[in-house]
């Protein structure tokens, strides 16, 4: 037990963002379906068994599946806004595995341990169309296809590494390759070039998911209060103190479950970095889909360094989105990580690009969130090294929908101090977790100078000229990152 330990979270900003049009259509359109729009804030002090601070899909996915093994723990979860406004809420619906990542898991954990990951990745989905399925959560979960394509004219193909890998180990990834007549079909007049698919990969509506799943946990006797910012978390004799403005929790353990909220603290920001993704999204036009067979195109993303993706909704909005917009400093939220005009005009013209039938289609809404991204873009889990019983889950890199399920697994182990398959994997994941970033203000200079390389890079190629030698030097260098120093968190 520590009585040294001492966090301070960043100050939130109330009522953020300002303008309904900039907070996520998810979200608006989850909390339109509930006669209330969020929970008490934490008023006085409490006890519990489990604090968790954090109320997406992280948190919540702990809450519940804690409940599962130990139904008589108390736990209570503390979320700044309401649960789902984060990461949870934001996204863009996509559930996947790590097949992706099967090179760099090949790299840094060998055969066995990387074909173990994977699989787990794999199960999680299945996992999540189960448990909804039990449950009865109603958020649009569905198997659809999934295409990853390149978008400009002799890009690279980001997806043979993938199937070299699965080669090698004798396993089969989920996808098959695009033939031309195929992608001319799929997607008609948009910059396809080459692609992959996968007939049945997973989407939801997140937000609506998330607010199922804080259902469930009310059911189950979670104390979930809302509008309740963290400001302060201190380790003692009796417990780990986790202070709000209005109330405090003494637990014995607490988990960490804010993500980029998080990513300024000590233990995180030397292998975290914060980047906004941004989205835009039309109104509902289903006749002009029909009218261009837009309805035939997949979701999915694209080859690009700073990636596209998207897809349609059920009511036939379309919605593109990017990676890798707003860079924050020390791993600050600013207010560019719920809206930027100037990142939302440069999706909006993805979305043209991506999309020539929509020229005249005007965007209805649009909004932005940050990625707690790491070096290899796999989360990883773990408890402080200042005080044991404070847990903690980051690091999804843009990828955390299905993740996160796994991330519950994970902490609950971790929690109830159980040495199954699920701290294991969490050991794993701890090994992959890959490099550092470099200090204040050299990261910042740096991702800047890269970012802005990249953007020209990919602007002139797609414009079908040659990006300039520097431009190409620069943008080989957005996923490097410095070596692992030694010690753990």
């Amino acid at each position: 037990m520590s009585a040294s330990l001492e966090l301070r979270m960043q100050p939130w900003r109330a009522g953020s963002p300002a303008a309904p049009v900039h907070r996520s259509h998810w979200l608006d359109e989850a909390l339109a379906l509930e006669p209330s729009q969020g929970g008490a804030p934490l008023a006085g002090e409490q006890r519990a068994d489990v604090c968790v601070v954090g109320g997406g899909f992280t948190g919540l996915w702990t809450a519940l599946r804690l409940l599962e093994q130990a139904p008589s723990l108390q736990v209570v979860i503390v979320e700044a806004d309401v649960c789902g406004s984060g990461a949870s809420g934001r996204n863009s619906g996509g559930t996947g595995h790590w097949w992706t990542k099967l090179p760099l898991l090949l790299r840094l954990l060998g055969r066995d341990d990387a074909c173990n990951v994977l699989a787990h990745s794999v199960q999680a989905v299945q996992d999540i169309h189960d448990f909804a399925a039990r449950h009865g959560i109603d958020a649009g979960l569905r198997r659809e296809p999934s295409a990853w394509t390149t978008t400009m004219r002799g890009q690279p193909e980001p997806w043979a590494p993938m199937f070299k890998a699965a080669q090698s180990v004798g396993l089969q990834p989920p996808h098959r390759v695009l033939g031309a007549d195929e992608l001319r079909a799929l997607f008609g007049a948009a910059p396809a070039y080459s692609g992959i698919i996968e007939d049945t990969s997973t989407r939801m509506q997140p937000a609506r998911f998330a607010r199922q799943l804080r259902r469930l946990a009310l059911a189950r006797g979670v104390r979930v209060h809302e509008h309740s910012p963290v400001t302060r978390i201190a380790g003692g004799a009796q417990g780990v103190r986790v202070e709000t403005p209005t109330g405090a929790v003494l637990a014995a353990q607490v988990v960490l479950a804010a993500n980029a909220w998080m990513a300024h603290l000590p233990a995180f920001r030397p292998y975290i970095a914060v980047v906004s993704s941004d989205i835009v999204m039309t109104g509902p036009i289903p006749q002009l889909l029909e009218q261009h067979g837009l309805t035939r195109r997949p979701a999915g993303l694209n080859a690009r360094q700073m990636v596209n993706y998207g897809g349609l909704t059920r009511e036939g909005r379309v919605y593109v989105g990017r990676g890798g917009g707003s860079i924050a400093y020390g791993n600050r939220i600013t207010a560019a990580f719920d809206y930027s005009a100037r990142r939302a005009a440069e999706v909006e013209g993805d979305l043209r690009y991506l999309y020539p039938e929509l020229a005249e289609v005007p965007i209805e809404r649009s909004w932005a969130g940050p990625i707690d991204r790491t070096p290899s873009g796999l989360p990883w889990f773990g408890c402080l090294a200042e005080d044991a019983r404070v847990h903690y889950g980051i690091g999804y890199s843009g990828h955390g929908v299905a993740a996160s399920a796994l991330g519950g697994r994970i902490l609950t182990a971790q929690l109830l101090q159980r040495e199954d398959e699920w701290r294991e994997l969490g050991r794993c994941l701890q090994r992959a977790r890959g490099g550092y970033y470099p200090i204040e203000p050299l990261r910042s200079i740096a991702a800047h100078t890269i970012r802005a390389a990249v953007a020209r890079k990919e602007q002139t190629e797609q414009e079908g000229r040659g990006a300039s030698r520097l431009d190409r030097l620069l943008a080989g260098y957005a996923n490097a990152s410095l070596p692992r120093p030694p010690g753990r968190i």
